[in-house]
């Protein structure tokens, strides 16, 4: 049985600026920085992490540095785990969005599990890319325990993939908060969701902006 350990980035600039991020690179707060060694106290303290993967993105990859470093471990760039394309979205402020694509953002808020971003990735696509990919890296480190340090809607794909849901009901679980630990188990094919969006290590540190503008 392997352990999988999905861990959302922390605050990133971004998301304190109400911005739809996707592939833009925004590296994380002051308080993204602060929830990622939170991440890591908490991990170190109660998980025996074998390997350590994270997104490219900085966001991502500098919530998973503090956790490599205290565990003498090095972090291993993994660009399948990027957040979703979100093509003519990537990088403009929501109100933004609201204004210039009304009918698709409209259908973020009110059909995730079928929305595609202007010109981008849609969510059944991403469940698609992630799902069978993580399960891999599950059967390359069988028997160990993994960290991903991850996006919103990568954690929510695997989650619903957890709990027996369809690339097309994505929207039937919640997004995961900022630097949210989220956990999972591979035991020969099958996965089971263990927690989901766990925040007690982050006290009153939590970004405190709607998770559904947290992309």
């Amino acid at each position: 049985m392997t352990k999988l350990i999905l861990v959302r980035h922390g605050q990133s600039l971004a998301n304190a600026q109400h911005i739809f991020a996707g592939h833009s690179d925004f590296d994380l707060s002051e308080l993204g920085h602060t929830q990622a060694r939170l991440v890591a106290d908490y991990l170190s303290a109660h998980e025996s992490i074998d390997a350590i993967y994270a997104s490219d993105l900085l966001r991502a990859y500098h919530t998973a540095t503090p956790t490599a470093e205290r565990l003498g471990l090095s972090v291993i760039k993994d660009t399948c785990l990027r957040e979703i394309y979100a093509g003519q979205w990537d990088g403009l402020p929501v109100r933004e969005l609201e204004e210039r694509f009304p009918e698709d953002f409209h259908l973020w808020k009110t059909d995730y599990s079928h929305v595609r971003p202007t010109g981008g990735e849609s969510i059944p696509e991403v469940y698609r890319r992630i799902v069978p990919h993580i399960c891999a890296l599950a059967r390359k480190h069988d028997g160990k325990c993994l960290l991903l340090a991850t996006h919103a809607t990568v954690v929510r794909s695997f989650d619903a993939f957890a709990h027996g849901l369809g690339a097309e009901e994505t929207g039937k679980v919640n997004f995961a908060s900022n630097a949210s630990i989220n956990i999972f188990t591979y035991d020969n094919g099958a996965v089971t969701s263990v927690c989901s969006d766990f925040t007690e290590h982050l006290g009153e540190l939590t970004s405190g902006v709607p998770r559904a503008l947290q992309a």
